[in-house]
Order: C-alpha cells, then structure tokens, then sequence
C-alpha cells in the first residue's frame, strides 16, 4: 500500500548518523543529485558526540534533531520518508511510531528480532496506509529479480532446493563497535544479533524469495532446523548452520560464518526440475537447463543500495506499483531465524581447540579452523554441520513453524 501520490521530489528524513547510516546518507544524497528527493532533516541523538556532522548539516541547512518523537510531531506534513538504519532491537517500536505519526518508513533489515514485532509492524502499516519497506536491497539487485522472474515463469521448474555459502571475516573490532553486537538480548529486548540476523540476513531472505513461484512473494518455513556457534568471545552466534522446509516444498541449506578465514560468497545454488542457477552477489548467474542449454544473467554493477530509496519514493509518487521488499514479504525470513534459535539456542561456543585467534597489524581475528572445507562441503551437498560430520557439532531437532506467531525464549 502506499500513501497519498504525488509528483516532484520527495522529502527525506534520516535518523542517525554512524556505521550503516552512513550507506543510507550515501544513498540519500544520491537522490537528490537525482532530482528523486530533498533531504531535509536528520536525528542525531548525541550532538556532543557528534559535533562534525551536526555542524555541517546545520551548514547545509537541513534541521538537526536531537530527539526523535520531537521529529515526527515537528515534520508532520512535510517529511514523507523516514529511513530506519537502527539498532535491530528498536526496528519496530521507531517503525511503527512512524508510520502512526503519518509517515513512510524504509527501516534497514532485518525488520525485526522477532515474528511478534515484524506481525505489529505490518498490522501499522495496513491500520495506516503508509508502508514499510525493508532494506534487503538484493531485492533490488538485477541478478536477483531477473532470477525471480525465470522461477515464476517456469523456467527452472519447480524449486526443490537451495544452498546457501558464505565465509566472512570479523574482527574483535566488530564486536566492540556497540553495545548490541553479537548479543542475543540487549535492555532487556531482543536483538539476536549475528550473522543470520544481521549481515548475511539477506542471503537467507534470498533462498526463501526464489523457493517461491509467485512475484514479490516469500515461501513460508514449515519447520526448521538450526545449529547456531561462536567462536568470537560473544554470547551470541557468529556460524549458523540452518536447514527449512517451506511450503512450497523447497529444501533450503543455509551455512554461513563470520569466523572465516578468506571473505568468499555468498554463494547461492538453486536446483529446479528443469534446471539449475548459480547466484554470486557479485558477478553474473549462470543457469543450466536439464535439456542441455544454458543461459547467463549479466550483472549490471549497479549499486542496490541505491535502489532501495530509487523504489521507495517511485512508489511513494506512483510510479512503481510495487515495493521490492514490503515488510508483509519480509516475515518468513524472521520466522526461520526464530525457528533457528527454537531448534538451536543458546549458540554453542566452538571448542578453542578449533579454534585460532590471530594478529593481523593491530587487528585480532578469530577463525573457526577448517571452516571454509566445512563450508564448501555443506554447500556442495546442502547439508548441516552435524551431516558433514563436523567434530564440535552438535545434533538439534526440527522446529515447526508452519503456525508460528510467538518467539519467547528466556536468552538472558
């Protein structure tokens, strides 16, 4: 759904000012290079701290707030999008507030730490009229919309698995960059920070797009099964290992780590009766049909990030029919994370032994030993670490999320 229509540029609001709202100023300002939008205002909630860019916006003469709600009673009827690069544990509650305030949202993903928040956001955005878009911008990346589109006309038939790779490195740095990083509960609220909900979330929401058949629409986990780690001295996980069963009947392996050793992937395969593709975030998709032909998706080098607002303020003036990720398309992704944490919480640590800490200049790193075979080989076979015969794995159960609607665990 969208707000009234309108022509001309849109006026942008953007709440924060450090580590990922520095992508979404980027984006903003490309905007309005483009003539797609005005930026008018910005939320900088530690001025002090901050003194250098409070300056320079006041230079620019876009109006600094220091206090969000201040924001939404002052702009009312002149700012039309807020974007939303937040800390994971107040998506909702700014989201919502927002939106009930009058105005569209682009809140960075994921939506949210839990189903039951990702449900009040959706419920505000259809109680409203405003929308919430998600800023999974592989939604908005031409290798991933042409793919979609090849599912939905059949050509790859019917989906019936995907595997999903990813090896990335972190440092402590990483970890020490907030308060919330690498926590499972922050404040007393839910975070459930890690690479499964955080940076490598869209790889997840990926496989569970592409499962399904239909446009702009997600598959929905019926049961999941997740074996969460860490390596990193944190209590949250930095290696997930995670299978799901959709509806529609797709097998999806999800294995990825932020406890790697080289940076490669993602990766992603999707296996189809007809046929199969080989999805890399950075270059072009390569597909093989059964009858022996083959075909490649060319990646355009387009920046997606860019994307997400270009979306946005099209739909908000009209011009687009759809938003790419629409935070009603977004809750399976977060009913797989809670199935996983269901299924495999708390993370187990992995067992120092197999692990090594390393000095890299001034920077520490921590490495999962043997990973990137672990990986390549769950990958290959799109299996878990427990079938790869991982020796710190540990068995966990299916967790059935076909009714799922409450994620309560006590994770401290």
């Amino acid at each position: 759904m969208s707000s009234d229509k309108r022509t001309g540029p849109v006026s942008i609001c953007l709440v924060g000012v450090s580590n990922f709202a520095r992508s979404h100023r980027t984006s903003i300002e490309r905007m309005v290079e483009e003539g797609f939008a005005t930026f008018d205002c910005v939320v900088i909630r530690s001025p002090q701290k901050y003194a250098d860019a409070v300056a320079e916006y006041a230079e620019r003469g876009i109006k600094v707030y220091n206090d969000y709600e201040e924001m939404l009673e002052a702009e009312q009827g002149r700012v039309e999008l807020i974007a939303l690069p937040l800390s994971i544990q107040t998506h909702a509650e700014t989201s919502i507030a927002a939106m009930q305030a009058g105005y569209n949202v682009l809140v960075e993903k994921p939506p949210a730490a839990t189903v039951q928040d990702v449900d009040a956001m959706i419920a505000a955005s259809e109680a409203t009229g405003h929308f919430c878009e998600v800023g999974f911008q592989n939604q908005s990346k031409n290798t991933v919309r042409s793919l979609k589109r090849h599912i939905c006309d059949g050509k790859l038939g019917e989906i019936t698995r995907i595997s999903v790779m990813s090896e990335w490195v972190r440092d402590d740095d990483y970890y020490a960059r907030n308060k919330w990083a690498g926590q499972m509960v922050i404040d007393g609220r839910y975070v459930l920070d890690g690479p499964t909900n955080n940076a490598l979330a869209h790889y997840l929401f990926n496989a569970l797009y592409w499962s399904s058949q239909t446009w702009n629409h997600t598959d929905t986990p019926v049961r999941v099964k997740g074996e969460l780690y860490h390596a990193h001295q944190i209590p949250g996980e930095d290696t997930s290992s995670i299978l799901v069963e959709t509806s529609g009947g797709t097998q999806i392996a999800y294995n990825v780590t932020l406890a790697g050793w080289e940076t490669r992937g993602p990766l992603t395969r999707v296996e189809g009766t007809k046929g199969t593709a080989w999805w890399d975030h950075v270059g072009d998709t390569q597909i093989n049909y059964k009858d022996g032909s083959s075909e490649t998706i060319a990646w355009d080098k387009e920046r997606e990030h860019f994307e997400v607002f270009r979306n946005a303020i099209r739909y908000l003036r009209g011009e687009s029919d759809e938003l790419h990720a629409p935070i009603a398309m977004t809750r399976p992704m977060t009913v797989a994370l809670n199935g996983a944490y269901e299924s495999g919480a708390p993370p187990h640590e992995v067992p120092p032994t197999y692990v090594t800490r390393e000095d890299r200049g001034d920077k520490v790193f921590t490495g999962i030993n043997g990973i990137g075979e672990l990986l390549d080989r769950c990958y290959a076979d799109a299996i878990n670490f427990t079938e790869a015969d991982a020796p710190w794995a540990y068995e966990t159960d299916w967790f059935d999320t076909s009714r799922y609607s409450e994620f309560k665990m006590d994770l401290g």
